[in-house]
């Protein structure tokens, strides 16, 4: 049988006094030795389960537990918190972590390769969290009482607020000799819960037996032997339907965010939110409920659902994007009552204030430009002195253009106003100051020297 502990230390932190004994643990539980008697052989019956649709159609069964025995999860997870320290490449059920940070992680990356571990909470069992927790220092007794606790049926149950820290402990193992592989193949790993994403900006070959392999769904066995090993070896299987490998000519997710150039999500998602508000605005917000019963099988408020998906859509995003500040609107228009958050904040506001302008009149020019309320585009004069055609771009769409021109310029102070009509929820503007600026104040350079030119 593998050895699912060799890897684990007593942690630098001291452990908790109430894991020193079974009696200073059920103090801090307030957990009667009758009490722990009947969860010990009756803790089915304080679960109740119920199927959770996913995406793909199928339903997830979870096990929630009952008030009670969540009351006593919850006491135990803040000792947990007290010990399990999170590696770099793990971002599920962690505190200032998520998809978008486990995408981030690979944003850009050409090669990618998806793996789901099949049954991941029911693949660790009881056995293995009495193990995990004593190889941490923990008292046997505290360690058997925990597990019993924490398990239903001699595994983690999805839906006990114990269950993911305990899941990411028990992969601390497997965490450590993915990341150790993925050193050794110059490859960028996260995992996120199941999901296991490892990247590369060359052909990940040395992943595959063959040594090449075309993108799409794959065979487990056409694999890596020693990477399908670290994962039986620390007791978890590869979910045959679903690996995917996306090279640089496909279209490359991680946790459901494509990561190409920039953190975005498929257009179907957005395609969907702007048609539902089609119909809130046509048929009125009663039809519209209908037929999103109706034909689409909703079961809940539209306009909540409505509102979840566009509050994704701006935070993978940013809400500083156009797309999300348009359907925001559109969506505060129908349901003011409800409305979004769009105020940006100032980190936003100068990413989307500042832009890129450029000409070709004989040699190619470019400069920045920059949006001031008030004013409008303001730029350089010695970016477009006897320019006549003028474009002007945001670095993060570089084919979205738009057309400008010259109304007003001062080349004894290098100034330039330009004339623009680009749609405000493109844009953001700077306020003027109203602060005197002297000689040795400090200044803030906004711009994009190291902008490439259009090739």
């Amino acid at each position: 049988m593998p050895n699912f502990f060799g890897d684990f230390h007593t942690p630098r932190v001291k452990l908790p006094e109430e894991f020193s004994s079974k009696e200073a643990f059920h103090q801090y539980l307030g957990l009667s030795t009758a009490e722990l008697k009947k969860i010990w052989w009756y803790r089915e019956r304080m679960y109740k389960q119920f199927p959770l649709a996913k995406k793909n159609g199928k339903n997830r069964l979870i096990s929630a537990p009952d008030k009670r025995l969540k009351f006593l999860q919850g006491r135990l997870l803040l000792l947990l918190n007290q010990i399990y320290r999170a590696r770099n490449p793990v971002h599920g059920f962690v505190f200032d972590r998520s998809v978008k940070t486990n995408a981030e992680a690979h944003l850009r990356k050409r090669y990618v390769l998806n793996i789901d571990l099949k049954d991941y909470f029911l693949s660790i069992t009881e056995k293995r969290i009495v193990g995990l927790l004593e190889s941490l220092g923990i008292d046997t007794e505290v360690a058997c009482i925990a597990a019993r606790l924490c398990c239903l049926n001699s595994r983690l149950p999805q839906g006990a607020p114990t269950s993911p820290i305990l899941s990411n402990m028990i992969c601390f193992r497997l965490d450590k000799r993915l990341q150790k592989f993925s050193k050794e193949n110059r490859f960028i790993y996260t995992r996120y819960a199941d999901d296991i994403t490892l990247s590369s900006q060359q052909p990940m070959t040395s992943m595959f037996k063959s040594g090449t392999i075309v993108s799409g769904s794959i065979s487990p066995d056409d694999l890596n032997a020693t990477f399908v090993d670290i994962i039986s070896g620390n007791g978890f299987q590869i979910n045959p339907q679903k690996v995917h490998y996306a090279d640089r000519n496909s279209r490359r997710i991680v946790t459901g965010i494509k990561i190409n150039e920039l953190l975005n999500l498929d257009r179907r998602y957005v395609r969907n939110i702007r048609a539902a508000l089609y119909s809130v605005n046509t048929l009125g917000q009663i039809e519209a409920q209908r037929k999103f019963e109706d034909v689409h099988g909703g079961d809940c408020d539209l306009s909540r659902h409505l509102r979840g998906k566009i509050t994704w859509l701006g935070y993978v995003r940013g809400r500083s994007d156009p797309v999300f500040r348009s359907i925001a609107r559109r969506f505060n228009g129908c349901y003011p009552d409800m409305k979004i958050e769009t105020v940006p904040t100032a980190k936003e506001v100068r990413n989307r204030a500042v832009w890129v302008i450029e000409h070709f009149e004989g040699d190619w020019a470019q400069g920045t430009a920059f949006f001031l309320k008030g004013v409008g585009l303001v730029t350089a004069a010695h970016c477009v002195k006897g320019a006549e055609k003028i474009k002007i771009y945001h670095p993060e769409k570089r084919s979205n253009e738009f057309d400008v021109h010259v109304v007003k310029i001062n080349e004894d102070l290098d100034l330039a106003v330009l004339h623009h009509s680009i749609p405000t929820t493109e844009f953001y503007e700077f306020d003027q100051t109203t602060k005197d600026v002297a000689v040795g104040d400090e200044l803030i350079a906004l711009g994009y020297p190291g902008n490439p030119p259009e090739k």
